[in-house]
């Protein structure tokens, strides 16, 4: 070896001839490209085509923090809407990095707040709630206007004109086409349309008198009056920008004895435009605030069967889900149940709607919780 400009170099041997002409015909080339101004190592001829050929980098996703809990980090909830491909989960917006507020499902979103109201706020809401009568929860068919609408068009089309062209054939050959044959096929058809209408009235009726049976919990509404209440529709303001309390229902507790429960259900109406117009329309997002604990492994959880997804009652904390997309749109991803309960439970929901709602389903006209 020999010394060279401080760097230890190596002799090496001579090439042949042959590649020493290579050599300069490689010198020469990179030379004119120098010259020529095109880069070394260029995105010009195969190398070009090569290169266009590699698939674009992607970008590294944002890492997610799993808390001690199991649930993910409120800032990486869910991924981007760009990367969402159900329209459903377009849901009505939420501060992601409130505080305490974990991600138990995505696609469909549930989340859990913890210490979203304080344990004085939870009696309060319980003292408030204890003074009113507390009745059996009321239980709606929701979605009874398509069923009746879907009987009474189905007959329209089908068996009354059916029965009234037969009339008006059988009353032409007695009396003889007129206007007398057309107004006994016009009866035929009126009578068995209403005859339609009242079968699918009476059979909501029974289904709702059936549902009765599977909801055993007693509710009451308040009126967003004690220190409780007004912590709890100021924070869901806070979780929820953008949504007014005046588009909340009022706060409604419910109670739940050993040996009440809440059967699978929706919290949104495929008919909410119909039957729910009065009430703000549409179901948006649900927030269940759990006013007691419930030990673990002894029933009164909130299931979400079709989710494998359990939620067990801590006082303070509040779940939170989507009964329907932003626009309205039913999700029937989040039916829920409250299981039978073996010890008393006592929880208060709020839910936000499409419009605002008006007393006395809403708060009071006015209303503001600070």
């Amino acid at each position: 070896a020999e010394r060279n400009r401080g760097r230890s170099t190596f002799l090496r041997p001579r090439p042949p001839a042959r590649d020493m002409a290579a050599v300069a015909a490689m010198t020469a080339r990179i030379a004119h490209r120098s010259a020529a101004g095109i880069p070394r190592g260029g995105t010009t001829g195969r190398r070009a085509r090569i290169s266009a050929r590699k698939p674009p980098r992607r970008p590294l996703a944002p890492p997610i923090a799993a808390d001690s809990d199991g649930g993910f980090g409120a800032g990486v909830a869910t991924a981007p809407d760009g990367n969402r491909t159900d329209a459903l989960d377009a849901h009505v917006p939420i501060d992601r990095f409130y505080t305490g507020l974990r991600q138990l499902h995505a696609s469909p979103d549930v989340f859990v707040v913890d210490d979203f109201v304080t344990p004085e706020q939870c009696d309060s809401i319980v003292a408030a709630a204890s003074t009113r009568a507390m009745d059996q929860s009321p239980v709606v068919y929701a979605g009874w206007t398509n069923d009746v609408g879907d009987v009474i068009n189905t007959a329209a089309r089908g068996p009354a004109l059916w029965l009234a062209a037969l009339v008006t054939i059988a009353a032409a050959s007695a009396e003889g086409p007129g206007l007398g044959a057309g107004a006994a096929g016009t009866a035929a058809y009126a009578g068995a349309v209403a005859l339609a209408s009242a079968v699918a009235v009476a059979n909501v009726k029974k289904k709702e008198s059936a549902l009765k049976a599977l909801r055993t919990s007693t509710s009451c509404a308040l009126d967003g009056a004690s220190d409780g209440e007004r912590a709890y529709v100021a924070a869901a303001e806070a979780l929820m920008p953008g949504s007014d309390c005046a588009r909340f229902e009022a706060p409604t507790v419910i109670r739940y004895r050993p040996g009440q429960r809440l059967a699978p259900h929706f919290d949104a109406n495929r008919g909410a435009d119909v039957e729910d117009a009065n009430r703000g329309g549409q179901t948006l997002a649900t927030l269940l605030l759990y006013l007691n604990d419930v030990d673990a492994g002894a029933g009164g959880v909130t299931r979400f069967g079709r989710l494998n997804l359990e939620a067990t009652p801590r006082r303070g904390q509040c779940l939170v889900f989507f009964p329907a997309a932003e626009d309205g749109t039913f999700d029937d991803r989040v039916e829920h149940e409250g299981t039978e309960a073996t010890e008393e439970k006592w929880i208060c929901r709020i839910w936000r709607h499409e419009r605002e709602v008006p007393p006395p389903f809403g708060l009071p006209v006015g209303y503001r919780p600070r």
